[in-house]
């Protein structure tokens, strides 16, 4: 195992300690988000020192989902808004001169070796997207109140994690991991530590730790919570990212949160 490797358990390890601290301090949500969106800042930049920005098509697409992601805040516009935005750029050209500089064992961005796999790649983004929405209807219903949102406007919305969440939360993770490996995960660890990166950073902020039901009975219902969430959408968005492209993922969990939103409101 390359040296350097060693560096991304230690950031994911100190990246857990901060969100027991959060929760177990403040138990607030919000601050979760925020420590995610410092470490993928801090990765981004990392990656950029090492690997320096990537070819300007590759900053072109950057800009272009930063705006997408920008117009997606369009209800609920802040400082933080620009913030989270600067750190999609930041990551996504990371990622990109990541992927850019050791081509085979990368993610694809968008697949287009073919004439097809565009076409392909929406496709299957739109049928997962409604298969893991009803799923996720279904795992809501029984405790959110139902408040209908108009179609368009949370179409819009949807665009904020769909690209935010794919790119700053995921992908970005998995370059860090490919720079750490020289570019290749050669192993099963390697490769089981490019998982855990795609899916545990992203989820941990959708669970809140409590204590207020006891020590043993928290831990379990976290666990389960925990185990539930990277069953049923961590993994299966990592799963596109790794065996499609990043487009597919971002199309299924935009979907996703589009039936959401629309059933049980905005999260603004």
């Amino acid at each position: 195992m390359h040296k350097r490797f060693s560096i991304v358990w230690i950031v994911l390890l100190l990246y857990v300690v901060g969100y027991f601290t959060i929760c177990v301090n403040t138990e607030k949500q919000d601050l979760l988000w925020l420590e995610l969106s410092f470490l993928s800042f801090i990765v981004s930049i990392v990656l950029l020192a090492k690997n320096h920005f990537p070819k300007r098509k590759y900053i072109v697409i950057s800009i272009i989902l930063t705006m997408l992601f920008l117009l997606s805040n369009i209800f609920s516009f802040n400082v933080f808004t620009v913030i989270q935005g600067i750190i999609l750029f930041l990551s996504s050209c990371a990622s990109c001169s990541v992927f850019e500089k050791y081509g085979k064992n990368s993610l694809n961005l968008i697949r287009n070796t073919k004439k097809t796999d565009v076409v392909v790649s929406i496709l299957i983004g739109i049928v997962c997207g409604i298969i893991w929405g009803g799923i996720n209807y279904l795992l809501m219903r029984g405790s959110n109140p139902v408040v209908p949102t108009n179609v368009i406007k949370a179409l819009i919305v949807s665009l904020n994690p769909a690209i935010l969440e794919e790119v700053a939360f995921r992908c970005v993770f998995f370059a860090f991991c490919l720079s750490m490996a020289e570019g290749e995960l050669k192993n099963r660890f390697q490769r089981f530590t490019g998982w855990c990166m795609m899916i545990v950073p992203h989820i941990l902020p959708h669970i809140l730790f409590s204590m207020t039901n006891g020590i043993l009975e928290s831990v379990l219902s976290w666990m389960i919570s925990l185990v539930l969430y990277i069953v049923v959408f961590g993994f299966v968005f990592a799963f596109w990212q790794k065996k499609r492209d990043v487009i597919t993922a971002m199309i299924a969990h935009g979907i996703v949160d589009w039936i959401r939103f629309c059933i049980f409101g905005l999260p603004i």
